[in-house]
């Protein structure tokens, strides 16, 4: 799904006729997972990628049978045979992929996904791959799983929001970096001259707010993040008084693990089992990180982990499949 959220956005802002192609089904090795997409106007490839590079143009040049029929291609690649690496596409992936090519005319789906990612909405989508009815979706309820066979079925989030509390110097990296990963990024101070909007371009969101103003106005869901680094004690215990109890579905706390016991230690109530195993401090992974902007990367990097439902391992020394089936938040 990486990248969908600026597919959309891409789509909606572009003029012309458009190609979208999605990954939807993959056998054995894959650079790319079911769900990624690449957006190609009639010059080729904008935005996205369905593979590491190696079937991108040829994607492209049998796209352009659907901007002349105006109809959807299934296309279908066999990475395995040792010929491929002479002849073919020369990936070596050792895998088979099959691929929606779609022109994009009056996509109403495209405007019922961005509508449910600005709401913070989830939705659950299924694309027919048969051929007599190829691309067609159908927006599904509940969480059975359909019993017809030609369907690719996915489920769209909204974006991993994250808020951080504490406007210094040390959350520019982590703001720049999160948008890049098309988080929504809020930042949160009490001071009138570090909470401006005009120091964080990249941000959504910047409020100027004490603990004692609530949190109206921050909404925290189960995809969203509360980060905080206002480096003042009393502050950090204020807004934590406030996050522990949200629905938030991490809470990071910079500075030394003492620190982090005593603001615990200060709460009005005890942290239920499941709140404290969504308490994360010291805040993020051990990657020896010095500087802020390798701070920020250790902070992110736990965020997407936490969020993507796996433990922060190295993938060398992971057991099992990269893309297991642990279910993501």
């Amino acid at each position: 799904m990486s990248g969908l959220h600026r597919i959309l956005d891409a789509i909606l802002a572009l003029q012309g006729p458009l190609l979208l192609a999605t990954l939807v089904r993959v056998e054995g090795s894959s650079y790319r997972q079911p769900g990624a997409r690449l957006l190609m106007d009639t010059n080729g490839p904008v935005l996205g990628s369905i593979s590491g590079g190696c079937l991108e143009a040829d994607v492209f040049a049998k796209g352009q049978e659907c901007l002349r029929t105006g109809k959807p291609l299934l296309l279908r690649y066999d990475l395995r045979s040792d010929l491929d690496l002479i002849w073919g596409t020369g990936s070596g992936c050792e895998g088979v992929a099959e691929i929606l090519v779609e022109p994009l005319g009056e996509a109403g789906w495209v405007e019922r996904l961005e509508d449910a990612s600005r709401s913070r909405r989830t939705l659950r989508i299924a694309t027919r791959l048969d051929a007599a009815r190829l691309g067609e979706r159908v927006f599904l309820t509940g969480e059975k799983q359909p019993e017809e066979a030609d369907l690719f079925v996915e489920e769209f989030k909204p974006p991993i929001a994250l808020w951080i509390f504490g406007a210094g110097d040390d959350a520019r990296p982590l703001v720049h970096m999160a948008k890049s990963l098309e988080f929504f990024v809020g930042l949160v101070d009490h001071r009138p001259a570090f909470a401006r909007a005009e120091r964080f371009p990249d941000a959504d969101s910047v409020k100027c707010l004490r603990p004692s103003m609530g949190l109206d106005g921050i909404p925290l869901d189960d995809r969203s993040a509360a980060l905080l680094l206002t480096h003042h004690f009393e502050m950090d215990s204020g807004w934590m008084k406030l996050l522990m109890p949200s629905e938030a579905g991490y809470l990071g706390l910079m500075g030394h693990r003492r620190r982090g016991q005593r603001i615990l230690a200060e709460l009005e109530n005890a942290p239920t089992q499941a709140q404290a195993a969504r308490f994360y401090s010291p805040v993020g992974l051990d990657l020896g990180s010095e500087s802020p902007e390798t701070i920020a990367l250790s902070i992110l990097a736990e965020i997407q982990a936490v969020f993507g439902g796996k433990p922060a391992v190295h993938l060398r020394d992971a057991l099992g499949a990269i893309h297991s089936l642990t279910k993501p938040r």
